[in-house]
């Protein structure tokens, strides 16, 4: 999605405009930040349009390393002629309902210094920001 987000998609049915990867801040939290505020969510093993991934409610949260795929997630090519399954399991997610409360989030990765000195004039704590390059396209 982030691909999406940054390149700008048209199609019959949607029209994004491409985006700057300096306008995408990812913000952190963990699992355990969202069991705390006791935010509704969902989670997957795979990208939710593929018919062989499985969706999970908050019953199945304590086997959760043992449903998505770590290593998956982790590989740093999303293609693997010996695994052609390895794109769908990178594509695991973790979906909230509604908004992320600000006290829910841990901190920021952003793409440049520029990015970070935006979040820092907005007030953000500079020790909460970390550049992150090699998180985007």
């Amino acid at each position: 999605m982030l691909f999406v987000i940054k390149q700008g998609m048209n199609s019959t049915k949607y029209h994004l405009k491409s985006i700057s990867s300096e306008e995408i801040i990812y913000c952190i939290t963990s699992v355990e930040i969202i069991l705390h505020h006791k935010i509704d969510y969902l989670f997957s093993d795979g990208h939710a349009v593929s018919e062989l991934t499985r969706f999970y409610d908050q019953s199945h949260i304590h086997n959760i390393e043992e449903i998505i795929d770590r290593n998956a997630i982790n590989a740093k090519y999303w293609l693997d002629e010996n695994d052609l399954d390895l794109k769908r399991r990178k594509e695991a997610e973790f979906l909230i309902e509604n908004d992320l409360p600000i006290t829910a989030i841990l901190g920021y990765a952003v793409y440049n210094k520029a990015a970070k000195q935006k979040l820092i004039d907005l007030g953000i704590e500079e020790n909460k920001i970390a550049i992150k390059s090699e998180y985007y396209f």
